[in-house]
C-alpha cells in the first residue's frame, strides 16, 4: 500500500497526462469532461486515490492515530519546554550582563523561580515520554497481515481486502456507478490509486525484500521514505496538513464525508464484491476522519531553531577562541540535521553498498534498532531532568556566598557529580537555610557582587548546554518516531536506515520469508530463506529510484482509462501489494502460508 503523498503526486501527474494524451477521437469528449471534473472537484478525485487509506483506517481500531496524537501532544510539550528554557536563559543572561540595573536582581530571581516550575512540569513530561517510547518500541501499531496469519478472507479487514481482491473490477465498477461530475472525479481517483499501488508496491517489495505481509516493519519504513522522497521534490505535497485541507468538502460539517461520497463508495463496493462473504463494510466516515487527523498530526513535528548563543561577554569567558563557538555533542543515535555550529553525524543505520544505491557505505548494525535508540534516549532524558532539578536550587544555597564574592560550596560539592544524582541530593541544614533565604529580596549591591563570581559564567554555560541538549532530545524523539514508522523521516533520507529504500538493490530473487525477530532486525535487508515459489518476473531495474515507478504508473493509468472508456472487458485483477511480483493476479493460499512451497491459487477474474 502506497502512502498518501505518493498517491497525490501520482494523481496530479495522471490527470495532466490524460489531458495531453492523444486519445482516439471518439474518446476525446469524455476525456475532456473527465479532466474538467477532476479539476473542479479535486477533493473527490483525491478521496478516490486515497480510498485504500480510508478503508484501512475505517477497519482499524484507531490505535495508531491515537499514538500519533499522543506523540504530537508530547512533542508540543517538549518544544514548549525548550522555548521556556531559552526564555529563562535570556532573562538570566540579561541580568548578569547588566547587574547594576535595579531590575536585574528580581529578573534573575524570577527566572530561577521559573526553573522550579519547569522542573515540576518536566518530571511528568519525561515520565509520559518514557511510557510512550516503551509502547512504540514494540511496533504493535503496525498490524500483522491476515494472509500471513492464515486467516480466511471472511475475517480480513477491508483495507487488506481492497488491495488483494477484485481490484480491476472495482475500478471499472466505480466508473459504472459514477453519474455526476463529483463521482466521475472520484472514479478516476480510484483508478489512479489502482495503477499507483500496482507499480509502487512492485518497487516496495524489491527494496524491502518481500511483500508487506512478510516484512510489515520494513514496508512501513520504506513507504514513508518514498513519501518523504516525493515530498522533497514536489512542494505541493510537502505539507500533509495541506493534503488534508484539499480533502475537505463544502456544504457539509467540517471533517465529514458528504453523503454522496459515502453512497457512491458503498454502491461501488456492493457492485464489486459479494458482501455476504466478507466482514461488514466499516464506517467510511470514521475512516475519513482518522485519515484527516493523521495527515494534520504529521505536520506537527517540526524541529525548532537551534539555541541562540550566549552573549559575547560569556562566549569570551567560556571559550578560548570566540571565533569557534560550541558544537552540539551529537551521537550516532541523534540522527538529526547538522547542528548550526558544526557538522552533523553519520548514523549507523544502513545506507547502501553494492547494489543498494550510490556510495559504498557499510550495512546497518543492531545499534539502529528501535529498542537501542529508545534506551539511549531514556537515559539521556534522565540526565536533562536531573539538571532541571538542580537548576531549581540555584537561587538559594549559593546566594549567601555569592553575595560576598565567594565560590559556592554547594555548587562545588554537587555540580561535579553526575546530573542524575541531583534527584538524591541531601541538603545540609545550612544549605536548607540558604535556600529558604531566597524568599528575601536581593539587593542590587549583593547581586552586582555575585554577578562577578566565575561560577555565574559557568551557570550560563550550563544553561546553554542544557538547551542544546534539549534541542537534540527533540531530534532524538523525532528520529525515534520516524524509526518506528509513525511519522515521515523528514530531512533524514541521506541517513542509512531510509536511504536503502530509495534505490532498487541487486537482489533479483524474492520474496524472503519473515524474520523471526523482526522488531530488532527490520533495519536490514532480510537474511532469511526464500519463500517458494520464488519470483523471477521482470521488475523495476536495479538502481532505479521511486521516480521510475511513478512514470510507469502514470502511463498505465491513462491506458487503463482508455480501455474502460472504450468498453474493453477486464481481464486480470492485479494484487495491489505486489505480493507475488510485478503484475501478479490476485491469488489465494492453498494450505498454509508457511508451506514450502506455498500453494498459490490464481483467482479467475470474477472470483474474490
Amino acid at each position: 500500500m502506497i502512502d498518501a503523498r505518493t498517491h497525490v503526486v501520482a494523481l496530479s501527474h495522471q490527470i495532466d497526462s490524460l489531458a495531453a494524451a492523444p486519445v482516439h477521437p471518439r474518446l476525446g469528449a469524455a476525456r475532456d469532461q473527465l479532466v474538467a471534473d477532476c479539476a473542479d472537484h479535486r477533493a473527490y478525485a483525491r478521496l478516490g486515490a486515497l480510498l485504500d487509506q480510508v478503508l484501512h483506517h475505517a477497519a482499524s481500531d484507531g490505535a495508531e492515530v491515537d499514538l500519533l496524537a499522543e506523540a504530537s501532544a508530547m512533542w508540543a510539550e517538549g518544544v514548549a519546554l525548550y522555548a521556556e528554557v531559552g526564555r529563562i536563559r535570556g532573562e538570566i543572561e540579561s541580568a548578569l550582563v547588566d547587574p547594576s540595573d535595579p531590575r536585574s536582581p528580581s529578573r534573575f530571581c524570577d527566572a530561577t523561580l521559573s526553573f522550579r516550575q519547569l522542573m515540576d512540569n518536566a518530571k511528568g513530561t519525561f515520565t509520559e515520554m518514557d511510557s510512550l517510547g516503551k509502547r512504540l518500541r514494540k511496533m504493535s501499531h503496525i498490524p500483522r497481515h491476515p494472509r500471513q496469519q492464515d486467516e480466511p478472507l471472511s475475517q480480513w479487514g477491508w483495507g487488506d481486502v481492497f488491495l488483494a481482491r477484485r481490484t480491476d473490477a472495482l475500478a471499472r465498477a466505480a466508473f459504472g456507478e459514477a453519474g455526476t461530475p463529483e463521482t466521475r472525479a472520484m472514479a478516476f481517483g480510484i483508478l489512479s490509486g489502482y495503477s499507483t499501488n500496482v507499480h509502487g508496491s512492485t518497487y516496495l517489495t524489491q527494496v524491502v525484500g518481500g511483500p508487506r505481509r512478510s516484512h510489515r516493519f520494513r514496508d512501513r519504513i520504506a513507504r514513508n521514505s518514498v513519501g518523504s522522497w516525493f515530498g522533497e521534490r514536489y512542494p505541493d505535497v510537502r505539507s500533509c496538513r495541506g493534503i488534508a485541507e484539499s480533502l475537505r468538502f463544502t456544504g457539509v460539517p467540517d471533517g465529514t464525508l458528504p453523503g454522496e461520497a459515502i453512497d457512491f463508495i458503498t454502491r461501488t463496493l456492493g457492485a464489486t464484491y459479494d458482501l455476504s462473504q466478507l466482514t461488514a463494510v466499516p464506517d467510511l466516515g470514521r475512516g475519513y476522519e482518522r485519515l484527516i487527523t493523521q495527515l494534520e498530526l504529521l505536520d506537527t513535528f517540526a524541529q525548532p531553531p537551534t539555541p541562540a548563543l550566549p552573549a559575547p561577554r560569556f562566549i569570551t569567558k567560556m571559550f578560548s577562541d570566540p571565533a569557534h563557538p560550541p558544537q552540539s555533542p551529537t551521537t550516532p543515535e541523534t540522527a538529526t540535521p547538522a547542528y548550526a555550529h558544526g557538522p552533523g553525524v553519520v548514523p549507523t543505520t544502513f545506507s547502501g553498498g553494492p547494489g543498494f544505491g550510490a556510495g559504498q557505505k557499510r550495512p546497518p548494525t543492531a545499534t539502529d534498532s528501535t529498542a537501542d535508540s529508545e534506551s539511549a534516549c531514556g537515559s539521556f532524558c534522565l540526565a536533562v531532568l536531573a539538571f532541571l532539578a538542580f537548576a531549581g536550587l540555584l537561587g538559594g544555597p549559593c546566594w549567601g556566598e555569592w553575595a560576598d564574592g565567594r565560590s559556592c560550596t554547594f555548587w562545588e560539592k554537587h555540580v561535579a557529580e553526575n546530573w542524575r544524582n541531583a534527584f538524591t541530593i541531601d541538603l545540609s541544614q545550612e544549605e536548607k537555610d540558604a535556600l529558604a533565604a531566597q524568599n528575601q529580596p536581593l539587593t542590587t549591591s549583593n547581586f552586582a557582587t555575585a554577578a562577578g563570581v566565575p561560577q555565574m559564567d559557568e551557570l550560563v554555560a550550563q544553561l546553554f548546554d542544557l538547551q542544546v541538549r534539549l534541542w537534540e532530545a527533540l531530534g532524538k524523539a523525532s528520529a525515534f518516531l520516524s524509526g518506528c514508522g509513525l511519522i515521515y523521516p523528514e530531512g533524514r533520507l541521506e541517513f542509512p536506515l531510509y536511504r536503502q529504500f530509495l534505490a532498487v538493490p541487486n537482489d533479483t530473487v524474492q520474496p524472503h520469508r519473515p524474520e523471526l525477530d523482526d522488531v530488532r532486525t527490520f533495519y536490514r535487508y532480510p537474511q532469511t530463506e526464500l519463500e517458494n515459489p520464488v519470483d523471477f518476473s521482470a521488475r523495476v531495474p536495479v538502481g532505479a529510484n521511486p521516480g521510475r515507478f511513478l512514470a510507469v504508473a502514470v502511463s498505465d493509468c491513462v491506458q487503463r482509462w482508455e480501455e474502460i472508456a472504450d468498453g474493453s472487458p477486464g481481464l486480470k485483477n492485479l494484487d495491489l501489494d505486489a505480493d507475488r511480483g510485478v503484475a501478479h493476479p490476485c491469488w489465494s493460499t492453498v494450505g498454509s502460508i508457511d508451506d514450502d512451497p506455498v500453494g498459490v491459487d490464481i483467482l479467475a477474474y470474477p472470483d474474490q
